[in-house]
């Protein structure tokens, strides 16, 4: 049967091919581990790689892992333990969840090095080198390709060990053309294609694979010849790759990309005869082959073509189709540029060897501890003791002086409280004038440095840096901006809406925080008295609120409690309720608790420094769709933060 399903598979045919194996395993019976684990993985691939569907390779990656639960330890178990990491993380990776990303390729290159597998230390390097290459920190991307293709050499001779570093071959290729540096790009190139030439149909009859990788490199290699203006030559080589991967079955996105480099070479040689029918081939493609980045780059040559045929109508909703994209598309980017994937594990590491050195010392320290607290105990009660035998009329009087000057600074706090009340007023309002005044010349300038960008082909590599750096800087000004407005405005706003699962959603965000509760010791409860629930949301802005809650209840929890998060519906609204038994809200922070900048800031169960932003953000959100965030708490005995929004569609369980 999987061999049925490779063959359509390769054929083009991808979603047949996984409802084919899905029904197939429906009807199966008595499968081993190891079948299983095939099917999820195989599964999960291809809705990773074909059908760009995160959500379900996530839930692949945790079905493996929960399968190994109860499976036993062998080596090939834990080779496949370290592989379902590696793909969790890069679910997360996919999804923007960086931080927990590299949380997960952290455990997976600590279990891969306690077994001495180098063979799956090569997916981590792999995966944190094509985190860097996103981040556009070329060379150090280049550095962990390289490691990842030495550890490579020691796995099976298997087809897809082989396949992945012909890619790490191209991706360093990639990564020094990027570099400028073209040289050694051009040497990796050729490395790929002769080693692709000397495996050449050895792992089964797989000649769309070989044939499509090659089309590919012929791409990358067209790049550096335009970059050398030797345009006739990168021509041929960007023909010769559409030619192969527009076949069905083969890298289709890829020859759209290559359809694109080819547009971009007909306008700069002045062949515009040819880039209509080309530029409306290309679109065509794109309905049945949807990426970003490629519809990005059509809408500007879109742009420009109309432009330079006087078609200004054209011209300017192509021109507003690249900017209202380019700005989602810069987004991710800065979110990605802000998570720094070395430093992030580098930290990992450290933590984890500080907790290896800190239980070796752990018992020697509480001992140590108690000796020097019950020496310094004896002292202080016969100091005291001393003390208050001589100087007890003495301390009556200062005493006395203390209080007096405590009761002048309280009347003196009280007028400054009002004073302060006024100004943080004043400065809401001065930051919310500021940061809206900035804004659009901020905007301004990151498009025209992206205009730049795009028509740089006269520039040379410290120019386009320094465009880069101002684009880089607006983009991240523009941000600050939008945080200090979503904080300090009160009028409600248009909001991009959708029908949203609130059940899915808030399920996804509990798993999110699973990791950082048990951090403490916590435990996260989520009980849903509803089988199906929608609202017309906008599901950032929601998930940002509920994920306010949860870090809100595990910030103030204390270690080995549990946290309750649940979902029902109470009055025909929907009723999200986080509930904790942490340390509860003083009585008479209650009516401050919601306030932008508020002064009822209390320090977390473990230290956690508050910013006192996040409970009025979320009251904020919930007043934009027209509901509404209250809470129940007792000092001492925890809290209930309940968010309430209007229903609109609903099961019962």
């Amino acid at each position: 049967m999987l061999g049925r399903v490779e063959k359509i598979y390769d054929s083009g045919n991808r979603t047949q091919a996984l409802y084919l194996l899905q029904d197939a395993h429906k009807h199966a019976g008595n499968l081993t581990i190891k079948d299983e684990m095939n099917y999820y993985t195989w599964c999960a691939g291809t809705y990773r790689k074909d059908l760009k569907n995160n959500d379900l390779y996530l839930q692949y990656a945790d079905s493996i892992l929960r399968l190994l639960e109860n499976s036993g330890k062998s080596k090939e178990l834990t080779n496949r333990h370290i592989q379902a990491l590696n793909m969790k993380a890069d679910a997360y990776f996919d999804k923007g969840f960086f931080n927990d990303a590299y949380n997960f390729y952290f455990l997976a290159k600590k279990l891969a090095s306690e077994n001495g597998d180098s063979c799956s230390l090569s997916q981590f390097s792999y995966s944190l080198g094509m985190a860097l290459y996103k981040q556009q920190r070329y060379k150090d991307a280049a550095r962990h390709f390289y490691e990842a293709s030495d550890e490579i050499m020691r796995c099976k001779d298997e087809f897809v060990f082989f396949y992945r570093r012909q890619e790490l071959l191209d991706n360093m290729g990639l990564c020094y053309f990027h570099a400028g540096l073209y040289d050694s790009a051009m040497h990796f190139y050729r490395q790929t294609i002769a080693f692709i030439d000397s495996n050449y149909l050895k792992y089964d009859k797989r000649e769309s694979v070989y044939l499509s990788a090659i089309g590919v490199v012929d791409g990358n290699i067209a790049d550096i010849y335009i970059k050398l203006k030797n345009y006739d030559t990168a021509i041929s080589l960007l023909n010769k790759s559409i030619a192969i991967n527009l076949q069905k079955g083969y890298a289709n996105t890829d020859a759209v990309l290559e359809q694109l480099k080819l547009a971009r070479v007909y306008f700069v040689t002045g062949r515009n005869q040819k880039i209509k029918p080309l530029l409306q081939q290309i679109n065509a493609e794109l309905d049945s082959l949807p990426d970003k980045h490629n519809q990005l780059s059509l809408y500007l040559l879109m742009w420009k073509y109309s432009d330079s045929n006087h078609d200004y109508v054209s011209a300017y909703n192509y021109l507003k189709a690249y900017e209202f994209l380019n700005d989602s598309l810069s987004e991710d980017n800065l979110q990605l540029s802000g998570a720094d994937a070395g430093d992030r594990i580098n930290n990992l590491e450290r933590q984890y060897q500080i907790s290896v050195l800190n239980k070796h010392n752990q018992q020697e320290k509480i001992y140590l501890s108690i000796a020097v607290v019950l020496v310094l105990m004896a002292l202080l009660i016969i100091s005291l003791i001393l003390r208050n035998a001589k100087k007890s009329r003495e301390h009556i009087r200062i005493l006395t002086g203390l209080n007096s000057q405590v009761n002048d600074q309280k009347e003196q706090l009280q007028t400054a409280n009002k004073e302060l009340m006024n100004k943080d007023v004043e400065k809401s309002r001065i930051l919310r004038s500021a940061a809206h005044d900035i804004l659009n010349p901020l905007a301004a300038i990151s498009g025209l440095a992206d205009m730049l960008i795009s028509e740089s082909v006269g520039f040379d590599l410290e120019q386009k840096e320094i465009l880069n750096l101002i684009r880089e800087a607006c983009e991240n000004s523009m941000s600050l901006c939008r945080d200090i407005l979503e904080a300090t405005t009160d009028e409600k706003r248009e909001l991009p809406m959708e029908w949203i699962d609130i059940h899915k959603l808030l399920l996804n965000t509990t798993d999110l925080f699973a990791m950082q509760a048990a951090r403490k010791k916590q435990q996260l409860v989520y009980k849903n008295e509803i089988n199906k629930a929608e609202v017309f949301a906008n599901k950032e802005k929601i998930g940002r609120a509920i994920s306010n809650l949860i870090n809100n209840a595990i910030k103030f929890s204390y270690e080995n409690s549990v946290i309750y998060i649940g979902l029902k519906i109470v009055d025909n609204k929907i009723d999200i309720s986080v509930k904790d038994s942490g340390t509860g809200i003083p009585e008479q922070n209650k009516p401050f608790i919601f306030d932008l900048f508020t002064k009822a800031k209390t320090v977390g169960t473990g230290g956690e420094t508050p910013n006192g932003l996040g409970l009025s953000i979320s009251a904020h959100i919930a007043k934009l769709h027209n509901g509404e965030i209250w809470f129940e708490s007792e000092e001492g005995k925890g809290s209930v933060f309940h968010l309430t929004l209007p229903l609109s569609r609903c099961q019962h369980a």
